[in-house]
């Protein structure tokens, strides 16, 4: 039997689980590469943590540091979830991803003003 992954979608976009605990994948559904992208990851990753909340999986209050990191192509942002006062690895299996600090910055900007 396959592992079954949790998805979350809001039409347009898809946050989908990984084989790795706490990664995930962003995409557009129609395949096509990601632009303008503002606060929809983390809208969907809200969604996300509501769901397993609601289901009785988290019964915590959730606190994280989130790494995003994108594919060369453009359609694709790997987001890493790590604990409070964890470190980030480096990882190239997300097609030798780079981090994006400018989408980290208004990202970050947008959630806390």
């Amino acid at each position: 039997m396959a592992n079954e992954f949790l998805a979350v979608t809001d039409g347009t976009f898809t946050l989908s689980e990984t084989e790795k605990k706490n990664q995930f994948y962003f995409y557009r559904n129609d395949g096509e590469v990601l632009i303008g992208i503002d606060h929809e990851p983390m809208d969907l990753y809200q969604t996300y943590i509501m769901h397993k909340i609601a289901s009785g999986e988290i019964d915590h209050v959730v606190m994280n540091n989130i790494c995003f990191e994108t594919s060369d192509d453009g359609k694709c942002i790997r987001l890493t979830i790590y604990g409070i006062g964890e470190e980030p690895t480096k990882s190239n299996d997300l097609n030798e991803s780079k981090k994006n600090p400018s989408f980290i910055k208004r990202l970050l900007d947008k959630i806390f003003g």
